[in-house]
Formats: structure tokens, C-alpha cells, sequence
């Protein structure tokens, strides 16, 4: 019977020192797995929500599934309403002579629109003024010309369809409105039936840099006024002292709703 008992024991023994090495390995995956699981089923059961710090691969590519397909339905759904511009994009654009003309009513556009219809007429101002009154948008005659009191030299202008002030001022009104007077005279005469231009060739002013619609002045059936700041690095008094210029610019609304230009002088 001892012997049996044992031989029953060197057995058990036997059995358990091997068995204890396989559980071993066994044991040190089994209870890590068991661990993480426990970890994020305590997490989510306390706080109703995923441990941040316990991140699985099948959790990010859950999340990245998710965030595609919400893109895409977003961006396929033609319901979805789009944000208008807030510059007025689609609202207004120049025609081919430089003035400003709306697809909608400019009366029932919001500031913001307006502010930014001014900004473009204005630089449509800057480059048409400077075209006529700076240099001469037509072709002259350089060996025809005529002399003021002052000896000053006007070349006249080849293009047969301007014969008079009046032809030339029908150009520069396509942009300007005539409302307001204009220095044409200073720079075009009239004679023999036939307009004659001044090169009044210049350089612009070294110092500006910009100009800005800030705001709306005044608003009346058929005129805005706005305000313009004219920028500058310096003057010819402080060349390193920047300045700012406030002037009035206008737009006049002429009867088929096209804006025109108003008040204005050249910056530069």
C-alpha cells in the first residue's frame, strides 16, 4: 500500500512539473489577453464610454470607415445648402467696359456685397483714369498736332470714330458717370473735327501702396458713398512715416441698375 501510494505520488509529481512549464507559456498569453479585455469592459461599464488611452486596430479602422463615409454623404448630398460668398462671387462682375453690373438687384445685396462691388468699380476707375488722363488709350498721330498759349503739343487721335469731345466722353462715360465733372479738357482739344490728346506721361506716386472700401457713407435712391482709405509708405515731407488718406468714393446706379463711377480722384 506505501507503495502504491507512492508511486502515485512520483506520478502526480511527474505530471505536475510538466504540465506546469506548458501552463506556463500558456498562462503568461492567456492572462494578458484576459487582462485587456478586463481592462476595457471595467473602462466602458464605469464611464459608458472607450478608455482613450486603449486604442485596437479594429477600433481606428472603425473610426476611419465612419469619418469616410460621412465625407462622402456630405459631399453627395444635393441638398445640402452652400454657403454664399460673402464677397459677393456670382452677384456682380464688370462688363467689357469696366463697370460694374449685378445678376440680382444691388438693392437687396447686403453691405458686405456692396462694400466689395465698390472695391472692384474703384480699381475699374483707377485703371480707366489713369488710361485717359496719364497716357491716351488711342493711337495718335505723331506728325499732326496742334499748340496751346503754352506751346504744348496735343497729337491727334487716329481712331476714326472719335471726331468730337463728345464722341471721346461717350467712351470714358462707359465707366464714369457724368454726373460728376471730368479733367478731360485738360488733356483733349478739339479742332478742325478732329480731338487731339496731350502725352501727359507720369509716373505714379513712389509712395502709395493700396486702397480700401472700409465702409458705406451714405446710401440714396440712385448713389452709395463710400469710404476709401488710401494707403502710403510715406510722403516727400516723412518718406518712412506711413499714411493714411480717407476720401469719399461713390458709385452712381444708373437706370438698368449698372454701377458707374462717381466721386473719385486717382490715388496715385
Amino acid at each position: 500500500m506505501k507503495k502504491i501510494l507512492a508511486a502515485t505520488a512520483a506520478v502526480m509529481l511527474c505530471l505536475s512539473a510538466g504540465c506546469g512549464k506548458k501552463t506556463s507559456k500558456a498562462s503568461d498569453k492567456d492572462t494578458g489577453e484576459v487582462t485587456s479585455a478586463s481592462a476595457e469592459i471595467t473602462t466602458e461599464a464605469i464611464t459608458g464610454e472607450p478608455d482613450p488611452l486603449f486604442v485596437t486596430t479594429s477600433a481606428v479602422q472603425t473610426t476611419t470607415s465612419v469619418s469616410v463615409k460621412t465625407t462622402t454623404t456630405t459631399a453627395a448630398n444635393p441638398e445640402k445648402p452652400v454657403q454664399p460668398d460673402p464677397l459677393g462671387g456670382g452677384v456682380f462682375k464688370l462688363n467689357e467696359d469696366g463697370a460694374v453690373v449685378f445678376s440680382e438687384d444691388s438693392a437687396a445685396q447686403d453691405d458686405t456685397v456692396l462694400i466689395s462691388a465698390a472695391q472692384t468699380l474703384f480699381e475699374s476707375a483707377c485703371r480707366t483714369e489713369w488710361k485717359y488722363t496719364v497716357g491716351c488709350p488711342y493711337e495718335l498721330d505723331p506728325a499732326d498736332y496742334v499748340e496751346n498759349e503754352f506751346g504744348w503739343q496735343y497729337h491727334r487721335i487716329k481712331n476714326d470714330s472719335i471726331k468730337s469731345m463728345d464722341d471721346l466722353r461717350a467712351d470714358y462715360n462707359k465707366v464714369f458717370s457724368s454726373r460728376y465733372p471730368d479733367q478731360l479738357s485738360d488733356i483733349y482739344v478739339e479742332e478742325n473735327g478732329s480731338v487731339y490728346a496731350m502725352e501727359a506721361a507720369r509716373g505714379r506716386d513712389l509712395y502709395y501702396t493700396d486702397s480700401r472700401i472700409t465702409g458705406i457713407k451714405s446710401k440714396n435712391d440712385d448713389e452709395i458713398t463710400f469710404t476709401v482709405e488710401n494707403n502710403y509708405t510715406g510722403s516727400d515731407f516723412e518718406p518712412d512715416t506711413p499714411v493714411t488718406k480717407s476720401e469719399e468714393f461713390s458709385v452712381i446706379i444708373e437706370s438698368d441698375g449698372t454701377w458707374k463711377v462717381g466721386q473719385f480722384r486717382l490715388p496715385y
